[in-house]
């Protein structure tokens, strides 16, 4: 039986080792293909090389934070999907976000389940 999202992928860009890798598996175990970068410059290039349906971004990186990210990939992909991870939301930066076209907001921490119906409902409405 092969699962729906099978061809499905998903980039995952944080800063967090731990949680990156926590991240892949438990998306790994879903059936998603996972594509992982630990900084922005790196996620942009991922993005690019691997056309993903839907990116998970972490907000707060060193160098390069995550609306600065996003807006380098929306000037090349206005289309995918992206779910923010943030334990730091603030309103300029949802305001910014919201301009990004971002789906949703996922705080830190979050239960593994949680996140995989996050992204179970973004890719959803992304089919319909």
């Amino acid at each position: 039986m092969t699962n729906i999202f099978s061809s499905r992928k998903i980039l995952i860009i944080d800063d967090e080792p731990d949680l990156l890798d926590l991240m892949r598996d438990v998306l790994k175990v879903k059936g998603y293909q996972v594509f992982c970068a630990s900084n922005g410059f790196d996620g942009i290039l991922l993005n690019e090389q691997k056309d993903p349906d839907l990116i998970l971004l972490d907000l707060r990186m060193p160098k390069m934070d995550g609306i600065e990210t996003l807006r380098n990939i929306r000037k090349y992909d206005d289309k995918v999907l992206v779910i923010i991870l943030t334990g730091y939301a603030c309103p300029d930066t949802i305001r910014d976000a919201i301009e990004l076209n971002v789906s949703e907001y996922l705080s830190k921490p979050f239960e593994n389940k949680h996140l995989v119906s996050v992204i179970g409902k973004a890719l959803e409405l992304e089919i319909n």
